[in-house]
């Protein structure tokens, strides 16, 4: 196995010294389940204020609602945050099969291969005194972990690690990056994570065929402490 050294002498490097840094990367034996779940829900659609009706302390109706049926093979290939988000979308029944989601019987979508399941790789970026190292794993179809190391030289740092999921509406269209250095487009896989104090965090990882082998990354993510928010035209992150 190779040995790597730690992501702190990364982004001190980064900043102006020098490093040496090798991917460790590792494959996750995944068991099959050989029956399925059934989960069905009732998700509102939407709400009215009957003027004429409500009270003081019930002001909130609901008009319509709707079953969803979600069928799953292994429960374990996808978080449940994706499948309680999957009775939003607004189909009656989704079929979760390994890689396959199955749409109401007869619409099919697969989930993104990258990053690949199993796999940790870290990225990293400078721009200006601001230096950023994120690492991260799949886990699973749906999820990844991952740990955001930023350093602004001569200032402060700031550090986060959780897990984020690709949103339940992927299979409506695949999102695009530009490439800095070619300007062109690559698809992107965005995996997303919300927290209180409307905090969120989206990692968009792709390939730009350009550009070789090494997966690009970028963040779009608030709440970093004393550093500035960023967005997706502030950092281009490549894969150590």
């Amino acid at each position: 196995m190779l040995k790597m050294m730690t992501v702190k002498n990364i982004l001190t490097t980064l900043i102006g010294l020098t490093f040496v840094a090798c991917n460790n990367s590792a494959t996750d034996n995944k068991s099959v389940s050989t029956h399925s779940d059934t989960v069905k829900t009732v998700s509102v659609d939407s709400f009215y204020i009957d003027e004429n009706e409500v009270t003081s302390d019930y002001k909130t109706y609901v008009e319509k609602t709707k079953e969803t049926e979600i069928v799953v093979k292994n429960k374990s290939d996808y978080s449940e945050k994706f499948i309680q988000e999957l009775k939003e979308v607004g189909y009656k029944k989704f079929e979760l099969i390994d890689s396959l989601l199955l749409i109401n019987g007869t619409d099919t979508a697969y989930f993104p291969k990258i990053p690949k399941i199993g796999k940790q790789i870290v990225l990293t970026g400078k721009k200006g005194n601001l230096a950023i190292a994120l690492t991260v794993k799949r886990i699973n179809y749906t999820t990844i972990d991952y740990k955001i190391e930023m350093v602004e030289f001569g200032k402060t740092s700031h550090n986060q690690s959780g897990q984020a999921d690709i949103i339940s509406s992927f299979f409506f269209g695949a999102e695009s990056d530009e490439s800095e250095k070619t300007g062109l487009a690559y698809f992107v896989t965005e995996f997303a994570e919300y927290r209180e104090d409307d905090c969120y965090t989206y990692i968009r990882l792709g390939y730009e065929e350009e550009t070789g082998p090494y997966l690009l990354g970028k963040l779009k993510k608030n709440c970093n402490g004393k550093i500035m928010n960023i967005n997706l035209d502030n950092f281009t992150l490549i894969e150590k």
